[in-house]
């Protein structure tokens, strides 16, 4: 009459299936074999599913220096965007644009307008014109 007893006292213990904390580990390591496929480019797709069974979902931003890849598991509940996600970053640089080429680009362009308007000046000054009409 214990036996039944003492058999579902050691099922209890020993539990069932992974815990939560080991499908999170293993749905991290999804996540992370997936963003490691990807070489910093503009595209990324995945149809790797999570321990869930559920597709994961990617994204890329392009920021000025870099690129940010998200690669998103829904988490136990399947729904996007709350707190159980499972979420990896990456982010890699890209050559399309610097922070010093888009201010060298600024520079020139204040250059080129104060250079224009000087020799507006110089020109009104000797009465070479250059001026606006309406100051004439």
């Amino acid at each position: 009459m214990w036996r039944p007893f003492a058999v579902l006292a050691v099922i209890a213990v020993a539990g069932c299936g992974p815990s939560a904390r080991e499908l999170r580990e293993q749905t991290l390591s999804v996540l992370n074999t997936e963003a490691d496929r990807w070489d910093g480019g503009k595209e990324f797709a995945t149809t790797a599913a999570d321990v869930y069974g559920r597709t994961l979902t990617a994204s890329i931003e392009k920021g000025t220096l870099s690129y940010t890849l998200e690669i998103r598991s829904a988490g136990p509940d399947g729904l996007p965007k709350n707190s159980d996600d499972i979420v990896v970053h990456r982010s890699k640089r890209h050559g399309e644009s610097s922070l010093t080429e888009e201010v060298a680009k600024a520079a020139e362009g204040v250059a080129g307008g104060a250079a224009s308007g000087t020799i507006k000046g110089i020109r009104k000054g000797r009465g070479l014109g250059g001026g606006d009409k309406q100051d004439k």
